[in-house]
C-alpha cells in the first residue's frame, strides 16, 4: 500500500505570525504545501512506521512558535531514531507515552530559559501508523484528529476544554456552547510549563486502504472556528486526492473565518496501483 500525506498551513487574515507547525514523517514545516509519499513495504516504514502531527502554539508569537516547533522537532526525532515496529498495542502506547514525557521535559527546559515565555505552550494532535495495521491517535488540547472513509468523517479526539466532553457527548451543541460564552481558549490540557500536560493516547488495531486521517489546529476546525463538520464533509465529497483536500480545506477555513492560523495534515492510504 501507499501512504500519501500532505500538510498545509496558512497564517489567516488577522494574526501577525503563524504559530502552527506540522510534521509529516521527519519533516517539520509550516509552509503552504508539503507532500510525502511512502510505500508500506519500504525499509523506513517497516522499521519506524509513520508519524504525522500538528501543533498549535500559544502565548504570543515568539513563545508559541517556539513551543510548537520544539515539540514537533523533538517528537519526530525520537520517533525516527528508534525502531517502533513489532510492538503490541499496549507496547506502542507505552512507547509513545515515553516519547511525550521526554518532549515535554525538553519543552519545559527551553521555555524556562526565557522568562517571558513562561506562559507559552502548545496543543498537539497526530497519528502514528505501524505495520501491519496498528494506528495510534494522540492529542492534547483542542487540535483534532478525524478519520474519513467513504466520504464521511468522524472525530477520533475530544477537545481538552471545559465543554469538550459535553460537545462530544451531545449534551450541548456548538451554538449553545458559544452562546454561553465558551471560548476557543480555556484549555484544560496543553504542553508547556503549567497545567495538565498529559497526552491522551488511543491505539486502534486496524488501518486499511481507503482510510483518510485529517489532523489539524482549531483554526482549521474548532469550536466556533474554521470549517464546520458539514463543511469538511462537503470538501471530502468534492475532492479525492490529499493535495486537493488539504488545499481546499485551508482555503475554505481562511475564507469563512481566518481569525486564527489554520493548519491541516491529510494522510490517505491507497492500494498500490
Amino acid at each position: 500500500m501507499i501512504i500519501q500525506a500532505v500538510g498545509s498551513s496558512n497564517i489567516g487574515n488577522v494574526r501577525e505570525a503563524n504559530q502552527d507547525f506540522y510534521c509529516i514523517g521527519p519533516l517539520v514545516d509550516q509552509s503552504s504545501m508539503t507532500a510525502v509519499h511512502l510505500t508500506t513495504d519500504s525499509r523506513t516504514f517497516q522499521e519506524h512506521g509513520f508519524l504525522a502531527a500538528v501543533a498549535d502554539g500559544m502565548g504570543g508569537y515568539q513563545g508559541g512558535e517556539l513551543a510548537s516547533r520544539t515539540i514537533l522537532d523533538a517528537l519526530s526525532a525520537l520517533f525516527f531514531e528508534n525502531k517502533n515496529t513489532g510492538l503490541t498495542a499496549e507496547e506502542l502506547a507505552v512507547r509513545l507515552t515515553d516519547y511525550f514525557e521526554q518532549t515535554q521535559q525538553l519543552l519545559e527546559g527551553v521555555l524556562r530559559r526565557t522568562p517571558e515565555f513562561k506562559d507559552a505552550g502548545t496543543t498537539l494532535a497526530g497519528i502514528a501508523l505501524l505495520p501491519p495495521d496498528l494506528v495510534a491517535v494522540f492529542h492534547v488540547g483542542d487540535s483534532r484528529v478525524l478519520r474519513a472513509s467513504a466520504g464521511y468523517a468522524r472525530a477520533l479526539t475530544v477537545d481538552h476544554t471545559a465543554v469538550g466532553a459535553d460537545l462530544a457527548g451531545g449534551n450541548i451543541t456548538e451554538e449553545q456552547a458559544i452562546a454561553a460564552g465558551a471560548s476557543v481558549g480555556g484549555l484544560t490540557r496543553s504542553l508547556g510549563i503549567v497545567g495538565n500536560t498529559e497526552v491522551q493516547i488511543s491505539v486502534e488495531s486496524k488501518w486499511e486502504s481507503g482510510d483518510t486521517y485529517l489532523i489539524g489546529s482549531d483554526g482549521w476546525h474548532g469550536l466556533g472556528r474554521g470549517l464546520s463538520s458539514s463543511d469538511i464533509h462537503d470538501v471530502l465529497a468534492q475532492n479525492s486526492t490529499p493535495e486537493t483536500i488539504a488545499t481546499r480545506m485551508i482555503e475554505e477555513a481562511v475564507r469563512c473565518d481566518g481569525q486564527d492560523n489554520a493548519t491541516v495534515v491529510v494522510v490517505s492510504i491507497f492500494d498500490n496501483p
